[in-house]
């Protein structure tokens, strides 16, 4: 059950050498308290790559001209949210775990309830909430909980990183066609991944009469992605498998204005982005046997808007722009475009 730390390291890949975790003792508790703690202690890190590679459609509201084409790498940094970096230990949320009454205290002699998540502070033990254990023959251990990455120790921003390659290309009646792909990628009895997205940008300005004169592009946009990577856990045993699968759509109205080399470009609309993460198979633990002890999935709909800049300099492009949603993003990115 210790092999939950591979996943964590590809999630959190490349800070997580810095957190200290053995999640092993909070699987021993129940399948039931390690959804729940594990659900909590991840969130922000599901959630920021969901908004990540939701991220990076576009760099200008003026579609290609028919069959031209680019193609774009796209860098990514999901903000985490003050909100993102702590979680409270609540003991009704639990059934065989709850706060050590004889754990750390605050100033006010309270205990100690918000612990980090993966993307929190990285706390020293009298920090820490301590948890209790009851075992089912009725012993009580201490288990200490996890501390956070403490990115902001090293770095100026907390966030989650990602990044993809897009092609796009133009076709009638000015459309542009948008593919993100990545083939089946697998190794025997270690790993697969796979991507697939697809999104369309279409000029609205030719079917509102009068708008063809303004002096800006307008176009909209929808997009939809699926990221799918599974880790086998145990060559020995095929059924052990992490299972980690991530979807975003978004849907924006666009507007562009080019300038010499320049664009200028921005969006408005919603982004929705659902994250689910599973253990599957058959695992012995001291407690007993488990069947798929894993299996969360993080959700979430909200308002989208973006602000953003191109260069062209003959067919390379260099773009940036932000977006302000629940998990801001940063994305930078260069490609090669012919109009």
């Amino acid at each position: 059950m210790k092999k939950i730390l591979i996943i964590l390291s590809i999630i959190a890949s490349p800070f997580i050498g810095k957190s200290q975790v053995d999640f092993g003792n909070f699987l021993e508790a129940s399948a039931q308290d390690a959804n729940t703690l594990l659900e909590n202690y991840l969130e922000p890190a599901f959630l920021g790559f969901g908004y990540g590679i939701n991220s990076g459609w576009y760099n200008t509201a003026k579609p290609h001209k028919l069959f031209g084409f680019d193609i774009t790498p796209t860098f990514t940094l999901a903000m985490v949210p003050s909100s993102g970096e702590f979680f409270r230990l609540n003991d009704s949320d639990y059934t065989s775990l709850r706060v050590d009454p004889n754990g750390p205290t605050d100033s006010q002699g309270n205990l100690i309830r918000d612990t980090p998540t993966l993307f929190g502070p990285n706390l020293n033990a009298d920090f820490l909430p301590m948890l209790e254990y009851t075992d089912p023959e009725g012993n009580s251990y201490s288990i200490s909980t996890p501390t956070g990455l403490g990115l902001e120790e090293s770095i100026p921003f907390n966030a989650v990183p990602s990044g993809m390659i897009q092609v796009g290309i133009g076709l009638m009646k000015n459309t542009d066609l948008k593919i993100r792909i990545v083939p089946a990628i697998e190794s025997e009895n270690e790993y697969s991944f796979e991507m697939f997205g697809i999104g369309v940008m279409h000029d609205l300005k030719q079917w509102v009469p009068g708008f063809k004169q303004l002096p800006l592009d307008v176009s909209g946009f929808v997009g939809w992605n699926r990221m799918t990577t599974q880790l086998f856990l145990d060559a020995d045993a095929p059924d052990q498998i992490a299972q980690f699968q991530t979807n975003g759509f978004t849907l924006q109205g666009l507007v562009s204005k080019q300038l010499s080399i320049l664009t200028v470009f921005g969006g408005v609309g919603i982004a929705n982005t659902k994250t689910t993460f599973n253990m599957l198979g058959t695992y012995d633990t001291e407690a007993g046997t488990v069947t798929d002890p894993i299996d969360f999935s993080f959700l979430s709909t909200g308002p989208r808007i973006n602000l953003g800049f191109r260069l062209k300099l003959l067919i390379l492009t260099l773009h940036a722009d932000y977006a302000i949603q629940k998990y801001n993003t940063l994305t930078i990115g260069a490609g090669f475009s012919i109009r």
